[in-house]
């Protein structure tokens, strides 16, 4: 399996994070990724989607790969550092709950799924480091 964080988008405060686009670096950077043909699912949001169509992809959209659902922060990489050390943070999709709806849809497959850094750090267990070293857009081979 390979997970692909979604390219760089444009950050938006006015915007839900949810609702965000690809910069024009960010589609760039898409249209380099080079994928293995065969299956492909994608989150539901745009930016994802968009990685996946300029990836070459075919994919489908499955709104369990959606990003953790969470509040807007001013203090983001603390907040996430505390997310990926167990913490549970108000207002954030409690860590059981995603890993569950994660899990439902990439336990057991097999191809590419395009969908977000944090969700992605989540269901490898990555640390806040490795999180924090992901590029936009990235590639985990698992």
């Amino acid at each position: 399996m390979y997970l692909v964080r979604h390219a760089a988008v444009v950050v938006d405060r006015a915007v839900p994070s949810h609702l965000w686009q690809l910069s024009a670096e960010g589609r760039s950077a898409a249209a380099l990724l080079e994928l293995p043909a065969g299956r492909a699912l994608t989150s539901s949001e745009e930016k994802a989607r968009e990685t996946a169509r300029l990836a070459g992809l075919d994919a489908t959209p499955d709104d369990r790969l959606r990003e953790i659902v969470r509040p807007w922060s001013d203090d983001y990489e603390a907040d996430v550092r505390r997310y990926l050390a167990g913490d549970d943070l108000a207002g954030w999709e409690p860590r059981e709950q995603a890993l569950r709806r994660l899990g439902a849809a990439l336990d057991g497959f097999d191809g590419v799924a395009v969908t977000h850094g944090l969700a992605i750090a989540l269901y490898t267990g990555l640390t806040f480091d490795g999180w924090r070293s992901m590029p936009f857009p990235a590639v985990i081979e698992r």
